[in-house]
């Protein structure tokens, strides 16, 4: 069993965050990792609209072939909407399915040897993407607090951030994103503390 009370990072450790836009725009959260973090190395190997499918075959290019310590997989948001609305022309991802994936990315990166694993629940829908999509993100964000406790992975509850930043306010107005699915820069800060946190970084 993996000691979660002990830091996820320790000193010098290469850190990849493995995820979608939510990590891949400018001025995310792993800039501010970065910044908390000026000993360890935070690579952004995020990729706008990535589903855990997608992020399969580019797995071992942009995760494994670069030697980590750590990974944190922060993936979810669009395996949620495919097959939905403006992407109804394409296969739907259910949360079992996510699950499995999850699963596959966390045991790959056991087989190359990386013992230090995260992954954070998908971080929420507001305003014209909730109205879009409704309550879909929920069994996702179940299924990834699922896969963290099978993997032995570092769980991240982004799901609980969203719902304690949002308070109870309607899903359709917009809170803490720019645009109904991406936070704003100084809710991407909120996920780097959070991250932080839940990884027992004493900083």
């Amino acid at each position: 069993m993996l000691d979660f009370s002990a830091p996820f990072l320790a000193k010098g450790d290469k850190l990849i965050c493995f995820g979608d836009s939510l990590t891949a725009q400018e001025g995310s959260y792993v800039g501010h990792l970065q910044n908390a973090l000026p000993d360890n190395e935070i690579i952004n190997a995020g990729r706008g609209g990535d589903k855990t499918t997608w992020a399969l075959t580019r797995l071992e290019q942009d995760v494994l072939s670069q030697s980590p310590d750590a990974v944190l997989i922060m993936l979810g948001t669009n395996d949620a909407a495919v097959g939905r609305a403006v992407w109804a022309d394409e296969p739907t991802i259910p949360p079992e399915a996510y699950l499995c994936n999850l699963k596959w990315i966390a045991h790959f990166c056991r087989l190359k040897g990386i013992q230090k694993i995260s992954i954070a629940t998908p971080f929420g829908f507001e305003g014209p993407s909730f109205i879009e999509q409704g309550r879909i993100m929920e069994p996702y964000a179940l299924a990834a607090r699922e896969a963290a406790d099978q993997m032995q992975a570092r769980l991240v509850p982004l799901d609980a951030l969203f719902d304690k930043l949002r308070k109870g306010a309607p899903l359709s107005d917009m809170l803490v994103t720019r645009d109904g699915t991406h936070p704003t820069p100084e809710i991407q800060k909120e996920i780097a503390q959070t991250m932080l946190k839940a990884w027992s970084m004493d900083i």
